[in-house]
C-alpha cells in the first residue's frame, strides 16, 4: 500500500472581525425619547380611560365585572410600559456616561442590528440568551 503525503498548506489567518460601526448617539437618543413619549401618552390615555369607566349603579354585575377586568388589564399593561420607560431611562443614562452599546455583563459591544431593533438593550445577544435561560444573574 502506497501512502502519499498530502501537502499541508498553512491556511490563511482568519480575518479579524470588523470593528463595530460608530453609533449615531443623537439619533439613538431621539428614538429613545420618542418611544418614551409614545409610552407615556398611552399611559395617560389608559389612566384617563380608567377614570372615565367608573362603575355605574345602573350596570348589572356582569357589566361591572367586565369593566373591572378591562381596568385591571389596562393597568397591568401599564406596568409593562412603566418597566420599558425605566429601561429607556437607563439607556439614556448609558448614553450620557459613554457606556451605551456595550453589554452590561461581559463588556463586549452589542451588535448594531440588536441596538437597531431594541435600542434600550443592555445585554448582547449571548448574555441575553443566558439571562433568559436562568444562567445569568439579573443584570
Amino acid at each position: 500500500m502506497i501512502v502519499r503525503a498530502q501537502s499541508l498548506r498553512p491556511s490563511a489567518p482568519a480575518p479579524a472581525p470588523a470593528p463595530p460601526a460608530p453609533l449615531d448617539l443623537p439619533a439613538v437618543r431621539a428614538r429613545l425619547l420618542a418611544k418614551k413619549g409614545e409610552i407615556l401618552a398611552l399611559y395617560r390615555n389608559d389612566l384617563r380611560s380608567g377614570q372615565e369607566s367608573n362603575d355605574s349603579p345602573t350596570e348589572d354585575i356582569v357589566d361591572r365585572a367586565n369593566n373591572a377586568y378591562s381596568r385591571e388589564l389596562n393597568f397591568s399593561i401599564s406596568d409593562a410600559e412603566r418597566a420599558r420607560v425605566l429601561e429607556i431611562d437607563e439607556a439614556l443614562s448609558r448614553i450620557e456616561s459613554g457606556a451605551y452599546g456595550r453589554c452590561a455583563h461581559c463588556g463586549q459591544p452589542i451588535s448594531g442590528p440588536r441596538l437597531q431593533a431594541v435600542p434600550w438593550a443592555k445585554l448582547c445577544v449571548q448574555c441575553q440568551e443566558l439571562l433568559e435561560q436562568g444562567l445569568l444573574p439579573e443584570a
